[in-house]
Formats: C-alpha cells, structure tokens, sequence
C-alpha cells in the first residue's frame, strides 16, 4: 500500500464501481458530480493494494484540474501473498523476465479498460499515474499506445526491459518520473536508470528525486505531479 504523506481536508463522496462490461472493478472521485468531463486521469496501485489506494491523490489534485474525473481500477489479480489486496502480476520471483511475462498478461486487461474509460467518457486521450508496480504498468502501456495518452506520472517505479522494444514511435510521449531517495522497496536507481534510458532514447522524460522519502508520495511529489498533470492535460 502507498504510504500518503499528505492532509486532505476535502471528502466528497467516493464510488466503487463494477459494471459488467467493465474489465476491472472502479473507483471514482470527481469534485462536482455533475461536471462536464474533459478529463480523465487513470490511477494504477501498487503490489498487495487496490484501487482505492490512490484516490487521496483525486482528492488533492481536483482543484487545480476543473472537470476532471480520477478512475483508479482494482488490478485484475489477487496479492499473491493472501491479503485482500490485488497485483497486475507476481512478484514470488523478481527475474525480469518473469515479471515481464506478468505483465504482458495484465496489459491487454488494462488496455481493454482504458477503452472502455475513452468511450464512456468520450475523450481520446487518459493521463496515467501509477505507484510502484502501478508505475511498471502505467509505462508498459502509455509506451505501446502513446497516441490515447496525454503524459504519464510515474512515483516509486521502474521501466521493464521489454518496454524498450516499442519506444521508437512513442518518443514525444511525456514523462514525469519520482522517486524517493530512501526507498528501499524499489531502489531510487530503478527510477535513474529509467530516466537514462528514456532519455536516450528521446524521450521528453523528467525527474524528480525526494531526498529522505522512503516507499511512498509526499508533499514534493504531489505538487511535482500536479503541476505535471495540470500541464499535459490541456
């Protein structure tokens, strides 16, 4: 689970959605009920969490991004280790090669969602936020479909080998990347080595290192993916 270091003081209602057309189960923040969305920024959790995990992130964001809908799905697998959170794949054995093949399997889910989502709301293009393993999936996908994704934010992450495969089309695809300097779940070089390899491969990728944050989101990374989420969104 994320750990949020921020205080929100705003707690409209939340919805936990699942339709049956849906291929992952929902959850939904918008500050107005009935505004006209423009917007829709994806949410994608870590390892062992769910859905509603990062919708504090909604929360905080809303008021600098008007009609804007935050939808934040359950990852379509059960943790691994039995607690009743969801993964987008397994982490028993952490050889890339074995997560990539993990998360080839979650991508034509996650893929099939953020369609669903484009329809239903009528946009062409998500933003993607993910966390941690969220992060890995959030770039998995916007790097194969760059063309339905404004930007993608990455906290606590890393970029799978395979990935890079499929980056030539995808090079003007925006990327903000943060990361904690004392984390010591994903090492803050996963996110460096990232950076470097988007980078050279002319990426219009950024980064941001939090000195002293370990395996979580603070006040430095919130506003960094703000501002970065308020600026691909137009």
């Amino acid at each position: 689970m994320v750990r949020l270091l921020l205080i929100v003081t705003d707690f409209k209602e939340l919805k936990r959605i699942s339709f049956m057309s849906d291929p992952l189960t929902r959850h939904v923040y918008q500050a107005q009920e009935n505004q006209d969305i423009k917007h829709v920024v994806v949410l994608l959790h870590g390892y062992g969490a769910n859905g509603e995990d990062l919708l504090d992130l909604g929360r905080a964001w809303a008021p600098m991004m008007p009609n804007t809908v935050f939808v934040s799905p359950d990852a379509p697998f059960p943790c691994d280790y039995g607690t009743q959170g969801f993964q987008w794949f397994s982490l028993q054995d952490y050889t890339p090669e074995l997560m990539e093949k993990g998360a080839a399997e979650a991508y034509p889910i996650l893929s099939d969602f953020i369609d669903t989502l484009r329809e239903e709301y009528k946009v062409e293009k998500v933003s993607l936020v993910g966390f941690s393993q969220g992060t890995m999936m959030a770039l998995y996908y916007g790097l194969r479909h760059g063309e339905f994704v404004n930007g993608i934010l990455g906290y606590s992450g890393a970029l799978m080998g395979a990935t890079l495969k499929v980056l030539d089309t995808q090079k003007k695809l925006p990327v903000q990347l943060v990361h904690g300097d004392a984390d010591e779940v994903v090492p803050v070089q996963a996110t460096e080595m990232a950076y470097n390899q988007l980078k050279q491969l002319g990426c219009r990728v950024e980064k941001t290192i939090v000195p002293d944050l370990e395996h979580g989101i603070d006040q430095i990374g919130l506003q960094v993916g703000g501002q970065f989420l308020e600026r691909v969104s137009k």
